[in-house]
This record gives structure tokens, sequence and C-alpha cells, in this order.
């Protein structure tokens, strides 16, 4: 090869590098550069959507904690109402059935035995036979008519006392005449008397309280 065309080759050699050189200067190395920044930039923002990803997931989770316990704090305490209601519901149906059993029953029963009756109406006459005033005394129909004899007698032979034309249920009730007093001793009346003086010693017995 002639020193001529060494010469060409070696100077398009150096042009080539030297374009080679540009093209990495200019091109490559600024394209890298910015393939970093890049890279660097998302890794950052990788980071930072992680970062609120993990701060939202744990807000989430406290506010879902949080309705959690809500939602528990209240389904216990309407369980615990609706369970005290409960127990005083079934307190009140085994007081009524206990006091029905000792009293309802019992007074129901006296008050119509012709003998009890007859104990009233003699401590009715005794207690307003002397008195001053004028008082009428009424009884059921049924008892005016197993009685009639007895009543007929007794009221007659007492002063003030006369028997009433009017009707009760049963047992009997003595009222002062034109004055709108009247004393009731019908078996309704009677029970509630009873049942409110037993009540609370009852409710000691057995509720402890």
């Amino acid at each position: 090869m002639s020193d001529n065309n060494s010469v060409k080759i070696n100077s398009l050699d150096s042009k080539m590098k030297d374009l080679s050189d540009y093209l990495r200067k200019s091109v490559l190395d600024p394209a890298d550069e910015e393939k970093q920044n890049i890279i660097g930039n998302a890794e950052k923002d990788a980071a930072g959507i992680i970062e609120n990803a993990k701060k939202e997931a744990e807000k989430i989770i406290k506010q879902a904690q949080t309705e959690s316990d809500n939602i528990k704090a209240k389904t216990d305490s309407a369980l615990n109402i609706a369970a005290r209601q409960a127990i005083d519901t079934l307190k009140t149906a085994f007081e009524k059935e206990v006091l029905t059993s000792s009293v309802v029953k019992p007074v129901n029963e006296a008050l119509k035995s012709d003998d009890i009756i007859k104990e009233f109406v003699a401590e009715v006459l005794k207690s307003y036979s002397n008195d001053d005033g004028s008082y009428e005394l009424s009884l059921s129909e049924e008892m005016k008519g197993k009685l009639n004899d007895y009543i007929a007698d007794a009221v007659g032979k007492s002063s003030g006392i006369k028997l009433s034309a009017e009707n009760v249920p049963s047992g009997f009730a003595v009222s002062v005449s034109g004055s709108g007093l009247k004393f009731d001793f019908t078996d309704e009346s009677v029970v509630e008397l009873l049942t409110e003086y037993i009540r609370p010693e009852l409710r000691k017995i057995l509720f402890n309280k």
C-alpha cells in the first residue's frame, strides 16, 4: 500500500473516531444520563407511592378498627339492654305468678265463701251500727241470694245501715249515703291492697333486693 493510501486510511479512521466520540458525548452520554435520571426519579416516585400506600392502608385499617370497635360497643350495649329487659320481664312474670298463686286465688276463693262474707258483714255491722251516719252495704247478686235471710235479719237489726240495691262483682262494699264515699272490699280491691303490702318483702325474698 502506498504512503498516500495509508495517510488516507489513517485520516478516515481518525474522522470515524471523532464522529463516534461526538455521537457518544452528544447523544449516548446524555441519553444514558437521562435514563439514570428517569430511573432515579422513578425509584423515588415508587418509594413515595409505596409510602403513601402504606400510610393510606394504615389509615384505612385504623378507621376500620375504630368502626369495628364502635359496632362492637353498640352491639354489646344493645345485648346488655336486651338481656336486662329480658331479665326484668322474667322477674315481672315470675312475681306476677307468685302473687297470683299466693294472693289472687286465695282472695277470690275467700270472697266467694258464705262464712267469710258473714264474718265481714258482722264486722261492718259492729263498726257502723252505733254510728250516727247512714250507710249502705253492697254485695254481689249471688251472695245476696245465698245470704238473703241472714242479711235481711242482720241489717234489719242495725240502725243506720241498709242493704244497697247496687251490686258488686264479688266481696262487698260500704258506702256513706249521700257523700260518695265508698269503702271497697271487692276481690280486685283486696288483691291490690294485699299485693302492695307484700310486694316489697316478696321482692326481697325472690330477688334479694
